[in-house]
């Protein structure tokens, strides 16, 4: 079987079959020009003036006409390529995001890739970085966090999990000496998609570390505060757009630091009892972070699981607008067979395995637009504030 015929499932938006090949699927899938189009929100028509207009030399298949196949890393070049060009623009400082929830099962981790595709999608230079020693993040960006170079497998090196967010913090004598950035990031999708700081069960030093550091609650302000605005070789984030973290579902001293060096908390609330509980949770955490340090993030909750024909859910989404309308997003995310499988499975994010769905994608586009209208908003008004002081 070739590589086309393997991958020819991920072309057309369907579920790659072959296991033996998880690791070479993540690395290098392949789409034809539809697929592309439809990632970007274009017409084919664009798709073939701007590889024109580029020179991208492209990958024909061996049957029928011999389509151009297009990798992971052509379609976010050609992101790229139109941002540079004005035709997708973005102004705004960059912004630290995190998508939380106290409760597990709702699709963080899932929604938390998703948003990093879109967003890479729309042209824009996405870090996301993996705060759950699990590596579920990890995974879904086609690495191993259990990898170790010296195990027994096939697959080479680069799927290997050496470094991580700790790995880039000096809080001796836990976290004595910093790695640089550069050798942290992973780029599972090239240079223009998303990048990656990955997670493993080291990452626990950090949260050791954390409990004895000294101003513990300002430790990941402070990292992100150097890398953004006195950037050196070895921690220079002033690249990015947005700074994503999946957080974990565990109450930590990570977390906390994280909610609070963030401006825009994402939480997802499964449409079920218990969603409250979780919410209540989130907002007690935060009523005490601004009292204590004067500090917290915006909070937006986004419904997921939602389906109209369940008079359960209906009741639940009722109840939520009542009591949560003011945090409530706009769009939901329907129950959908792609969108169930990548929140257990943890395989490739949706946006790449299924870009023709006609449930999961339209939701999440939707979703990705309205939270940059959110960022971008909150953004501003900080920016006046400032200047108003």
């Amino acid at each position: 079987m070739t590589n086309e015929e393997r991958l020819g499932s991920v072309s057309s938006g369907g579920r790659p079959d072959d296991e033996d090949h998880f690791f070479e699927l993540i690395a290098q899938p392949k789409y034809m020009i539809g697929s592309v189009a439809k990632m970007l929100r274009v017409n084919d028509h664009v798709v073939r003036d701007t590889i024109a207009l580029m020179g991208l030399e492209l990958e024909r298949g061996d049957t029928g006409r011999k389509p151009r196949l297009f990798t992971t890393e052509n379609v976010f070049d050609i992101a790229d390529f139109r941002r540079r060009r004005g035709l997708l623009t973005w102004d705004t400082p960059t912004a630290t995001v995190v998508v939380y929830s106290a409760k597990g099962g709702v699709g963080k981790t899932t929604l938390a890739a998703e948003l990093s595709v879109q967003w890479s999608f729309r042209g824009l230079k996405v870090l996301a970085i993996d705060l759950d020693t699990q590596g579920n993040l990890t995974q879904m960006m086609g690495y191993d966090p259990e990898l170790e170079r010296d195990s027994d497998t096939p697959f080479d090196s680069t799927h290997l999990v050496e470094y991580n967010f700790g790995s880039l913090f000096t809080i001796p004598p836990i976290l004595p000496t910093p790695v640089s950035l550069r050798d942290v990031v992973k780029k599972p999708y090239g240079e223009n998609g998303p990048h990656l700081i990955p997670a493993d069960v080291t990452l626990a030093n950090l949260e050791d570390a954390l409990l004895n550091a000294q101003v513990r609650d300002f430790q990941v302000l402070r990292l992100l505060q150097r890398g953004l605005t006195k950037p050196v070789p070895n921690l220079d984030f002033s690249g990015y757009d947005i700074i994503l973290f999946d957080a974990p579902p565990s109450t930590s001293m990570l977390t906390n630091t994280t909610l609070l060096a963030s401006d825009l908390c994402i939480s997802p609330v499964a449409l079920d009892a218990l969603s409250f509980k979780g919410l209540s949770i989130l907002g007690g955490r935060l009523i005490n972070m601004r009292e204590q340090v004067g500090r917290s993030p915006s909070v937006v909750a986004v419904p997921t699981f939602y389906r109209d024909n369940r008079r359960r859910v209906t009741k639940v989404m009722d109840r939520l607008k009542e009591h949560y309308g003011k945090i409530l997003s706009t769009g939901m995310i329907r129950e959908s067979e792609e969108f169930k499988r990548s929140s257990i499975e943890r395989e490739i994010p949706i946006s790449l395995a299924y870009p023709g769905s006609k449930v999961a994608i339209p939701d999440l586009q939707a979703i990705s637009d309205e939270m940059l209208i959110l960022i971008k908003n909150i953004m501003e008004n900080q920016r006046a504030k400032r200047g108003g002081e």
